[in-house]
C-alpha cells in the first residue's frame, strides 16, 4: 500500500473515532461550564471558530501573484477573522508557522500550465486586464462580499482543494449550519469538463431559497491589514515584478497532484449554490465577476492557465499540517 493510501486510511480512521466520541458524548451532564462541556468532545480550534462572529471578506482586486499565479485579493481579513487567527496561534498548540500565503486574504483562480513561463508582455497584458476587471469591485457592495459564516477543517489531496480525503464544517456563531459532520472523499472537480470554472446543476427539481443570514459584524479591516494587501497588490506595477511572475514553480501540477495537508479554510459559497437557487444578500454577483475575469484572460492569451474548479475556490484562514 502506497504511503499516500496509508495515510488517507489514516486519516479516515481519525474521523470515524471522532464521530464516535461526539455521539458518545452528547448525553452528558449540563453541570460544566459551556467551555468544559462542549470541549469535552471537540477540538479547541472548533470552540474557537465557533465563537467569532461572521464577517465579510471584501474582494479588492485580481492580482497576478509569484509565479504567475492568478489571484482574487480581499480588503484584508476584518476584525473578527484576525482575532480569530490571533486566538489560534496563541492557543491551538503544535502548529506550523503561519505561511506569507495565509497571512493576507485572498482566493487563487488558476495557475500556469506546466510548460508556460511568463514573458514581460504576457505580464503586461495580465496587469491590465487585471486593473480593468478590479474596476467593477465596489466595498460598499454587499453582492459582491463573501459571507463568512462557518469555517471547514479539510484534510486535501491536492493543494488547489478540488481532491479531498475528509471535510468538517464548523458554523460560526449563529452561523451557517451546513452539513456539520465529516465527508468522505469529496470530489471538487478535477479541472475537465463541468468541474473546471462550472457550477453543477442541482439534482432536485425545487428551486430552494438561500438560508438566512446570520448577524454579520460589519466591521471594514483595520489599517493595518489594508495596507498589507494594498502592498502585496503594488508589487505587480513594480519595473522588475516580472522576475517573480516568470519564477519557477507554482504550476498546475504543482496544485493538482497528489499532496496531503490538512488547512482552515472558508469555501465560496457563491460558487457551490445548486441552479435555481434564489442568491442571499451575500455575494450573489462575485461569481459573475471572476468569470468575466476568467474569459478576458482567455480571450488575450488563451491556453495559458489552468483554472480551478468553482466548487473548490476557498481562501484559507490557518494552513494546518502540511
Amino acid at each position: 500500500m502506497s504511503q499516500l493510501h496509508m495515510h488517507k486510511s489514516s486519516l479516515l480512521q481519525q474521523a470515524a473515532e471522532y464521530d464516535s466520541q461526539q455521539a458518545a458524548g452528547a448525553g452528558a451532564g449540563a453541570g460544566a461550564s459551556d467551555f468544559q462541556s462542549f470541549t469535552r468532545n471537540n477540538t479547541q480550534l472548533e470552540y474557537l471558530v465557533s465563537q467569532a462572529n461572521p464577517s465579510l471578506l471584501r474582494p479588492l482586486a485580481f492580482f497576478v501573484s509569484w509565479n504567475g499565479v492568478l489571484t482574487l485579493a480581499y480588503s484584508g481579513f476584518p476584525p473578527a477573522l484576525t482575532a480569530l487567527k490571533q486566538s489560534i496561534n496563541d492557543t491551538v498548540s503544535g502548529l506550523p508557522a503561519e505561511y506569507s500565503g495565509s497571512k493576507w486574504p485572498k482566493t487563487s483562480l488558476g495557475a500556469l500550465h506546466d510548460k508556460a513561463r511568463l514573458t514581460p508582455q504576457q505580464l503586461e497584458v495580465l496587469n491590465a486586464i487585471c486593473k480593468e476587471e478590479s474596476g467593477k469591485f465596489s466595498q460598499e457592495a454587499d453582492d459582491q462580499a463573501v459571507l463568512v459564516d462557518k469555517l471547514t477543517v479539510v484534510f486535501y489531496e491536492c493543494r488547489c482543494l478540488e481532491r479531498r480525503i475528509l471535510e468538517h464544517v464548523i458554523p460560526m456563531r449563529g452561523g451557517g449550519a451546513g452539513d456539520d459532520h465529516y465527508h468522505c472523499d469529496a470530489d471538487h472537480g478535477n479541472g475537465n469538463g463541468a468541474g473546471n470554472g462550472a457550477v453543477g446543476a442541482s439534482s432536485s427539481a425545487s428551486k430552494p431559497s438561500a438560508p438566512n443570514t446570520p448577524a454579520v459584524d460589519p466591521r471594514q479591516p483595520n489599517a493595518e491589514e489594508r495596507a498589507r494587501v494594498a502592498g502585496v497588490v503594488a508589487e505587480a506595477d513594480a519595473t522588475d515584478y516580472w522576475f517573480l511572475a516568470s519564477k519557477d514553480g507554482s504550476r498546475e501540477s504543482h496544485y493538482r497532484n497528489s499532496a496531503l495537508g490538512v488547512t482552515l479554510v472558508h469555501d465560496l459559497a457563491a460558487f457551490q449554490a445548486p441552479a435555481g437557487i434564489t442568491p442571499g444578500r451575500y455575494g450573489a454577483r462575485l461569481p459573475e465577476l471572476v468569470r468575466a475575469f476568467r474569459a478576458r484572460v482567455e480571450a488575450e492569451l488563451p491556453g495559458l492557465y489552468r483554472w480551478f474548479a468553482d466548487t473548490s475556490l476557498h481562501s484559507t484562514v490557518r494552513s494546518l499540517m502540511g
